[in-house]
């Protein structure tokens, strides 16, 4: 059973590398896209688009960070108008993006519905907001965070794309995509090397795609638990290995059945995940084990007095508030899901508050208030209190440095969303 366990994983892990979407120095293929609003012509082909460079930004109208983002992206599209196109990608239906587009005063933008889902496929976005840089030769430069639009980051796409045309790069007109070499932006996402983080990514990816996740949980539950801490042994591996399990059985637990999020404080106390014969709740992972033995309503000021054995041998040695800025819990407000690596997880876990905090946070130069999301609230200790917190945001450079403005915290919305997802 244990050999079957992990040839199906094995299995399941090469189907995850083959279904990766576009990442940097792929050369992308064309396709016909059928549908684009707000645009001189109503159906082009990707080749087309891309007579200039490209910037592909995945976008929603229910995503508050794509929305902010428009008029900096108007702005440098009529900046770099003759040098770069830049489309808006949506999957919602035609008549949302239409009314949409019919509110916005002086909106430019083209937007593609992606009714097929043609480019949802090949670039796979694992979050909102998301934008693909693309050379007029077809090659990916770069997979661009929101912050790094600018007319730097521009500029040097510019230059890149000149420097691959001079070299001779042709772009294809076949379905085959050219395989990358290894780069930062894929270091972040690829494999880590230990076997039981490895299993936890695995187990993410098939809960982010679909498919079958009966044989991953088979295997975290058949390990001895000498096994999990010989294999899981430093806080890198820790924090990597049990923030992947908290957001892949979240995830795999409401897609089977949404209705248990009715009742949350039921959900996340249920010890339904079994790993080396021990059972643990949502909670238990979070509180017991990521957060070091913290009561959970206590702003994180209280650890547990008397935490069981299992929990103190599996347990971080230190606590890091940047957790937060990883664990899904399933609601819209959550942050987005990425798929975390011991050997990376600082530089992950740093972009990864750097993201959220930027689309989350809320400085008003005029009161000098800042809002802040409201889990910053609920652990407020394990962020060192407000002062600390705005000690963060200066360094993120969400708040001029000589300001201290008061504090406030944002409501939290607890509509459920399954598919917030980022590389």
């Amino acid at each position: 059973m244990k050999v079957f366990a992990i040839a199906i994983s094995l299995l399941f892990s090469s189907l995850a590398m083959s279904q990766s979407g576009y990442k940097v120095n792929d050369v992308t293929k064309n396709f016909q896209v059928n549908k684009i609003l707000n645009y001189s012509a109503s159906s082009s082909t990707f080749q087309q688009l891309n007579d200039k460079l490209l910037v592909v930004d995945f976008f929603g109208t229910w995503c508050i960070p794509c929305i902010r983002a428009l008029p900096k992206l108007s702005a440098l599209q009529e900046k770099y108008k003759g040098q770069i196109n830049i489309v808006l990608v949506s999957d919602e239906p035609e008549e949302k993006l239409i009314a949409f587009i019919g509110k916005q005063k002086g909106f430019a933008l083209p937007v593609i519905v992606d009714e097929q889902a043609m480019f949802t496929k090949l670039f796979q976005p694992p979050a909102y907001p998301y934008t693909a840089i693309v050379g007029k030769n077809g090659k990916v430069l770069a997979i661009s965070a929101q912050e790094e639009m600018n007319e730097i980051s521009i500029d040097k796409w510019l230059k890149e794309q000149e420097s691959n045309n001079v070299m001779g790069m042709t772009k294809p007109d076949t379905d085959s995509a050219v395989t990358s070499s290894i780069n930062i932006e894929k270091n972040i996402v690829e494999k880590s090397q230990n076997k039981l983080v490895q299993l936890s990514q695995d187990f993410m990816y098939a809960a982010k795609t679909g498919e079958q996740t009966t044989s991953f949980i088979t295997s975290l539950k058949d390990l001895s638990m000498d096994e999990l801490t010989a294999t899981i042994t430093n806080d890198n591996e820790k924090k990597a290995f049990w923030i992947n399990l908290y957001n892949a059985y979240t995830n795999t637990a409401l897609k089977n059945n949404p209705d248990q999020y009715s009742n949350r404080g039921k959900f996340f106390g249920n010890e339904f995940i079994e790993i080396a014969g021990k059972k643990f709740s949502l909670d238990g992972i979070e509180h017991g084990i990521l957060r070091r033995s913290k009561i959970k309503w206590s702003l994180g000021y209280f650890n547990k007095l008397f935490p069981n054995k299992i929990e103190k041998r599996l347990r971080v040695d230190k606590l890091d508030y940047r957790l937060h800025f990883a664990l899904n819990c399933g609601a819209k407000s959550c942050p987005p899901i990425a798929f975390y690596k011991s050997e990376t997880i600082d530089q992950q876990l740093d972009l990864a508050t750097k993201a959220y905090l930027t689309g989350e946070a809320e400085y008003d130069a005029a009161t000098n208030i800042v809002k802040l999301p409201t889990l910053m609230s609920w652990f407020r200790r394990d962020f060192g209190g407000k002062k600390k917190m705005i000690e963060l945001l200066k360094q993120l450079s969400i708040i001029p440095v000589d300001k201290n403005p008061k504090v406030k915290f944002k409501s939290y919305d607890w509509t459920l969303y399954l598919e917030n997802y980022k590389l």
